[in-house]
């Protein structure tokens, strides 16, 4: 017998049991149903075995890393399922909120195919069928990747040592996942299949209930702004981890940067001269946390001033109340990401009156006694001048509800991201922005990476109230990733994240990052041009952003 201590309860049970058989007990007696197991602090699947003297802790939905291990698994009975019925694999595109979007390589995905492939995905869930882990030495792994045709796999450990390789299998289906999945298919108990555009949409739960899915509708902006931007590091032949590697290893990483700027300098100076054709006088920019839209700022007032327009920067953060005015969040802390956080009537006044011709004094917020200051330059605007007012909420209609918005050009910038592990991993945009938040708060602000990492799980919550839903409102959308970043961010990132990933606390989200970052080759910095929006993150800008 083996002694344990599951959810804080002393047990004895068989040897050779696996947690499966302790959830499916605590299940009947509870009524909840365990997707995960924590075993000594260590998140882990249900199939394993159980140990002497661990103790075990149920993890459920409402547990990132059980969402995590959701969506993989529903991930690969997708692809488990295309494959089936077309005897070839889609890939998994990429990812908006709760929406994983599929495609084929070489043709478009019929509507009475997607029924066809629904029941399919079905049945895989009803059949329970048993997700298996199997190792293999790397050579062998390699063979099957080779034998399999699964070359973005192949090429991915090309460059990474690793002298086991975990591969999945379903139902003789087989694939390399990223990460942990859940025990059998069982488990994925609520999804809507659905076409869209070329391909298939699979959404996902987006709360903290799996029994209850939410069929919001994708932005379509960002749909198209992901996908061209996906398509055209597809198109260079740099759009999975291994392909990327490939060139950094052939000493072609000098001009994958060259062009990767060269790209997003010409996207930020099309954007430049919409604004002019537009003649629209105030330009607000939202993006989430790490997006790269100050950097982004800064960019788009060279390109504005190269078309002979005088542009004016403001922040929305200059706007907040006074101390004792600002919203407070429930634990008493204060909550500057509500829109309410706002001097609202201020900010809206000030853009009139800088509308009609008239001259105002903006402020700046004194963060350490908690006030506006009012000691700056009148700011009057006139024929070429234009406003860029930048913040969390400048996509928000709560902010400006006593303003024309048709003398505003909206701009929302998010960081998504183009290069997938393979055809079966993504990588999600919002770990790459964590990433950079890291690595800018340690170097800039002198945040503990810990904090960082603990304050993350608010920080999105934020975003989806105050953020997401506004994307749509704005006139362009602004991709501010860059193919090579990770490669970049690796060799600043690793350290400090070594040093967490055995916390108790945050160790789980370190050892996450850890391994994505390890799929790629570091390279050095000093290439990266000064005016890149990566440098607002790893330092050395001449933007003057930090």
């Amino acid at each position: 017998m083996l002694k344990i201590k599951l959810e804080n309860e002393n047990l004895e049970i068989e040897e050779g049991s696996t947690y499966y058989q302790l959830a499916l007990e605590y299940e009947k007696k509870t009524g909840k149903k365990p997707l995960l197991i924590k075993a000594d602090g260590i998140v882990k699947e249900l199939r394993r075995h159980v140990r002497a003297n661990e103790v075990l802790e149920f993890i459920y939905y409402d547990n990132d890393m059980a969402k995590l291990a959701y969506a993989r698994t529903a991930v690969f009975i997708m692809l488990k399922a295309v494959y089936e019925f077309y005897g070839k694999d889609a890939g998994l595109k990429f990812r908006i909120h709760n929406a994983y979007y599929f495609e084929l390589e070489d043709a478009d995905i019929k509507e009475d195919e997607i029924e066809k492939i629904k029941v399919k995905f079905k049945e895989y869930i009803d059949s329970k069928y048993y997700i298996e882990k199997r190792s293999y030495p790397k050579q062998e792994a390699l063979n099957i990747f080779d034998e399999k045709n699964m070359m973005d796999a192949r090429l991915l450990f090309k460059y990474n040592y690793r002298p086991i390789i975990n591969l999945r299998i379903l139902d003789g289906y087989i694939k390399y996942i990223n990460g942990i999945l859940l025990r059998d298919t069982s488990y994925i108990s609520a999804y809507i299949i659905k076409k869209f555009h070329r391909g298939i949409l699979l959404v996902l739960p987006d709360t903290d209930d799996c029994n209850v899915v939410n069929d919001r509708d994708v932005d379509e902006k960002l749909f198209h702004l992901h996908n061209s931007s996906v398509d055209w590091a597809k198109q260079l032949k740099i759009n999975t981890v291994g392909k990327l590697n490939e060139q950094i290893a052939k000493g072609n990483f000098n001009d994958l940067v060259i062009m990767t700027e060269s790209f997003q300098d010409k996207q930020i100076g099309d954007i430049a001269s919409e604004i002019l054709k537009s003649k629209k006088k105030l330009i607000f920019i939202a993006g989430p946390s790490s997006s790269g839209k100050t950097s982004f700022s800064k960019r788009l007032m060279y390109h504005l001033r190269a078309l002979e327009l005088n542009p004016h920067p403001i922040s929305c953060d200059d706007y907040f109340k006074e101390r004792d005015e600002t919203p407070k969040k429930i634990n008493g802390e204060f909550d500057f990401e509500n829109v309410n956080a706002v001097d609202i009537k201020l900010l809206n006044d000030q853009l009139n009156k800088l509308l009609k011709g008239e001259e105002v004094i903006i402020p700046r917020f004194d963060f350490a006694v908690g006030t506006k200051l009012f000691n700056g330059k009148p700011l009057k605007i006139c024929e070429n001048d234009i406003v860029i007012l930048e913040g969390i909420h400048c996509l928000n209609p709560k902010l400006t509800p006593e303003l024309d918005m048709n003398n505003v050009f909206r701009i929302y910038v998010s960081a998504l991201t183009e290069v997938s592990i393979d055809n079966a991993n993504r990588i999600a945009t919002s770990d790459l922005r964590l990433i950079r938040r890291l690595v800018r708060d340690h170097r800039s602000r002198g945040t503990k990476p810990k904090v960082t990492l603990q304050r993350w799980k608010s920080v999105r919550e934020g975003e989806e109230q105050n953020i997401f839903p506004f994307q749509e409102e704005a006139d362009i959308v602004f991709n501010s990733a860059l193919i090579y970043e990770f490669s970049v961010l690796k060799l600043k990132a690793l350290p400090e994240l070594y040093q967490l990933s055995e916390d108790e606390e945050v160790g789980e989200i370190a050892k996450r990052l850890i391994k994505i970052l390890n799929y790629f080759l570091g390279v050095d910095t000093e290439i990266i041009p000064k005016h890149s929006l990566v440098r607002e993150f790893i330092g050395g800008s001449a933007l003057n952003v930090g």
